[in-house]
């Protein structure tokens, strides 16, 4: 017999939810993996027996520039396990200390501070390792490297490209633009220029499709595609399991190895759905920051939900909406595809265009359901101007019991790490 009291992540913070007597449901975690008994064990032995490519030692050269290009602070990768690992490696090899070099591909988040730095990469390696934040929008910090199938100029964080060996680390996890995070999406768009960000999401809000969880989506074929031009040498990609611990390694080319991951990680995020629900309460755990990061929480539900179909979203959005306000505007936008395709069509970027196609895609959801944000990060005239409801957190209780009678016989989905699930068919 199923319990219906279950226990939500928000933030910091943890709510309880009871489902109704007699309300058919099904609570959905994601599913259990193994996890080796020895992380730092479990990267030598990706490192030792690398996919599609040969050891990172013969991958360097002595002497060369070498660039490790690490995901930020939205992300939970255990880079500093990592780095442990690898750098020694390096070093090894013939690379001094002072040629290797850290970049946080920022994509066009904010910048990290040196707090989050050292929180991210770890104290020790922070001190000993040059660190830079990946720049978007500086134009004297960006050098180009080709065009895009669209015409627009393919420009890359200037210091990588100086480099001889570029590294990315990284996690797989579903992600609603590539499908799946990982490989080849951490130089490109994760040290671009701003409007090659844009045009990544672009090619998302362009699409009726869900693409979350595709293994090979047309958006990661094209960055796979274009990533040739620019050279990524090395990866390294991580799986994590629901509380944010390592359950698997691959390392090596940037196709293959995340690949592998992916087939890994779609093991423990692929949610098998009973039958296809009424409503949905997803959680956006473990994503908090912002709306624009928790926002992505709620592609999985919009694959499997009937249009007109209810959707609960608990999200922290610690930070508020994020660094693109105008999403609020275009997810409320009626003709938003429209409007994006000819701006596409007249070749405007830019920021506006990144804000646009995102705000595009969520504002696709929110008009196929009834989406209500259960936010104390957000306000309810933040939410109306996007097209969705909001309550308090101290409100979810009654915001499921409302969603549930709005229907008849009513099946509710309960997703409790939604920012990372998949839910597919049995």
């Amino acid at each position: 017999m199923e319990h219906r009291t279950v226990s939500l992540r928000c933030g910091p913070n943890r709510y309880e939810v009871t489902v109704p007597e007699g309300v058919r449901f099904q609570y959905a975690a994601l599913r259990p993996a193994h996890r080796p008994e020895d992380p730092a064990a479990a990267v030598r032995a990706a490192l030792d027996h690398p996919v599609g490519a040969p050891p990172i030692e013969q991958v360097v050269r002595p002497g060369q520039k070498v660039c490790i290009i690490s995901d930020d602070n939205t992300r939970m990768t255990p880079v500093p396990l990592i780095l442990r690992e690898l750098l020694p490696r390096i070093e090894g090899a013939g690379v001094p200390r002072e040629n290797i070099f850290i970049v946080m591909a920022l994509g066009s988040h904010r910048y990290m501070t040196q707090e989050e730095m050292v929180s991210k990469l770890g104290q020790d390696i922070f001190d000993r390792y040059r660190v830079y934040n990946s720049e978007f929008e500086n134009p004297d910090q960006l050098v180009q490297v080709g065009s895009s199938e669209l015409g627009t100029p393919i420009r890359v964080f200037a210091p990588a490209m100086e480099a001889d060996v570029r590294i990315g680390i990284g996690s797989v996890v579903p992600h609603g633009c590539m499908g799946w995070s990982g490989g080849a999406k951490i130089l490109y768009p994760g040290i671009t220029a701003a409007d090659i960000v844009s045009e990544f999401h672009v090619m998302q809000g362009l699409r009726n499709e869900v693409l979350l969880g595709m293994v090979e989506a047309p958006t990661r074929l094209a960055v796979e595609k274009w990533t040739e031009q620019i050279g990524l040498d090395y990866i390294v990609n991580t799986v994590l399991d629901e509380n944010m611990q390592l359950c698997h390694v691959s390392a090596g080319h940037y196709v293959q190895a995340q690949r592998q991951a992916v087939s890994h990680a779609r093991q423990i995020y692929g949610i098998p759905l009973r039958q296809r629900p009424d409503v949905v309460l997803t959680c956006a755990y473990p994503i908090h920051m912002d709306f624009w990061q928790c926002g992505k929480a709620a592609y999985g539900p919009a694959s499997v939900l009937p249009q007109g179909g209810e959707l609960l979203l608990l999200a922290a959005c610690s930070e508020g909406v994020g660094p693109h306000p105008k999403i609020l505007d275009y997810m409320g936008m009626d003709q938003g595809q429209q409007e994006l395709e000819r701006r596409v069509q007249t070749r405007q970027t830019g920021e506006d265009l990144l804000t646009m196609a995102v705000g595009v895609s969520m504002g696709r959801v929110a008009r196929q359901c009834r989406m209500t944000l259960i936010s104390d990060g957000m306000t309810q005239a933040q939410c109306a101007q996007a097209g969705m409801w909001h309550r308090a957190e101290s409100q979810l209780q009654q915001a499921l019991e409302e969603a549930l009678a709005r229907r008849t016989d009513p099946f509710l989905l309960i997703l409790s790490e939604g920012g990372e699930a998949v839910p597919i068919w049995i």
